[in-house]
């Protein structure tokens, strides 16, 4: 009953309806303190994402006559970081691809961070929440810990104590708040990271009116507005487009369906790599991650016209009956097909995959025959493959999906398949199998993927 029930209670929570509701809510709640245009700021000195999209909040306060909050955060909980290594030399490579991107200031080079620059860029960071002149100060200490500056002077026991006092706070209301990122805004209940999901917020405030220029639009939509609008080469992309592929990844489901875009528009082969979700290989997702990538994965599905909150999560029997039927479906040459009709049909349309009756139904819809699947579904030579596939994933530098691999380019989150329209456009990528650190390594889904 609760699995059947599951995917109607997915869309009603994640409906038009309700999220207005929310949002009338916490609006409601704010003009009654007097906080309409105050957007809280969360900064982790030791994520460059956060210097990056640092650099463009006075021009957003500017613009939409917003102050600020700012909470210094430096914990990486352990939980939602599971490979804090890999995390911190990809989220350098992708805080530098952002700020080309946005011609904003990041180094060039691989700078090693000390705990003990950490903790004094985070010590000038707090001794300046309160002050009117923060965004100056922690520019500063930031600028100076990424570009490997001579480092801060070491702060006094005192100060160091006084700093880990204010920083234990802030992590407890960013707790409390539902999150556990760095670089995040968050604005009458809802979350908006880094540069990537700074477009949604403009365009809420836009809407109440807040804009101080009655043209005012999204400026932040670089990573997403053009993909299949610029030019391509005259001739077919003969380099094949590699998907790292989780069925029950909502941000896998987006990646998939616009890969397919690129794949079509470039007239390229595309790829799926399958593998398993984090909780099928013993990883934790814990339910603020939970709730946050769901509701992120609609509003970005909303604004990129992609179905998606009618939801049947296929984990377990699900995703094994799916991976089952991709060798059958491979036969046919119907594999692109067949996972495209199962994500949308477990992401969008509430059709539950681990009955037979649903199955079936998804099966005969990619245009397999029911009868022949059903023999496949003993079969477990999947499982190898999935394996590989994920050792695969781990020896390109990446550990989330969606993954993705153009040549020797490689991406992570489905907000990064600009970087791979690039190389397609400029026809500049060698042969995967060279060393990866040749390639670009990138995403936007954060330390969130499923």
């Amino acid at each position: 009953m609760k699995a059947a029930l599951m995917p109607y209670a997915a869309r009603a929570i994640s409906s038009p309806l309700i999220r207005n509701l929310r949002r009338g809510l916490r609006a409601r709640r704010a003009r009654r303190e007097g906080q309409e245009r105050l957007v809280d700021v969360y900064l982790n000195p030791r994520d460059p994402h956060g210097y990056v999209f640092l650099q463009v909040l006075p021009s957003l306060a500017e613009r939409f006559r917003l102050t600020y909050r700012f909470f210094t955060v430096e914990a990486l909980q352990d939980d939602m970081f599971p490979e804090r290594d890999l995390w911190q030399s990809w989220a350098v490579a992708d805080a530098r691809e952002l700020a080309r991107l946005y011609r904003l200031d990041f180094p060039d080079g691989n700078p090693e961070l000390t705990e003990d620059a950490v903790h004094a860029a985070a010590c000038r960071m707090t001794g300046a929440e309160r002050g009117s002149n923060f965004m100056e100060e922690a520019l500063a200490a930031l600028r100076g810990l990424w570009h490997g500056d001579p480092p801060l002077p070491a702060p006094s026991p005192e100060e160091s104590e006084q700093a880990r006092a204010a920083i234990a706070r802030n992590e407890q209301h960013l707790h409390d708040a539902g999150h556990y990122l760095g670089a995040m805004l968050h604005y009458e209940g809802e979350w908006f990271w880094g540069l990537d999901r700074l477009d949604h917020l403009e365009r809420r405030l836009i809407a109440k009116g807040y804009a101080r220029h009655a043209n005012e639009s999204a400026r932040f939509v670089r990573t997403w507005a053009d993909l299949c609008r610029k030019p391509r080469p005259a001739d077919p992309v003969t380099t094949p487009l590699e998907i790292f592929f989780s069925m029950r990844s909502p941000y896998s489901y987006l990646g998939l369906e616009r890969a397919k875009q690129l794949a079509d528009y470039f007239e390229c082969p595309l790829h799926i790599r399958p593998v398993l979700p984090m909780l099928m290989r013993g990883q934790a997702v814990p339910p603020a991650k939970k709730w946050y990538i769901f509701r992120d994965t609609k509003r970005e599905a909303e604004k990129l016209g992609i179905p998606y909150g009618f939801v049947a999560d296929p984990l377990g029997a699900g995703v094994e009956r799916c991976y089952a039927l991709c060798p059958y479906a491979r036969e046919q040459g119907l594999e692109v097909t067949w996972m495209l009709t199962f994500a949308r049909a477990v992401n969008a349309r509430g059709i539950r995959s681990e009955t037979d009756r649903g199955l079936k139904r998804i099966v005969e819809e990619a245009g397999l025959d029911w009868a022949s699947a059903r023999r496949w579904l003993q079969n477990e030579d999947w499982r190898e493959e999935v394996e590989a596939n994920r050792q695969e994933l781990y020896r390109i530098g990446l550990w989330g999906v969606p993954g993705f691999r153009f040549g020797n380019v490689t991406a992570w989150g489905q907000d990064r398949l600009w970087l791979i329209q690039e190389a397609m456009r400029s026809g500049d990528c060698t042969p995967a199998e060279q060393s990866p650190e040749s390639g670009h390594q990138s995403s936007s889904n954060q330390a969130v993927s499923t």
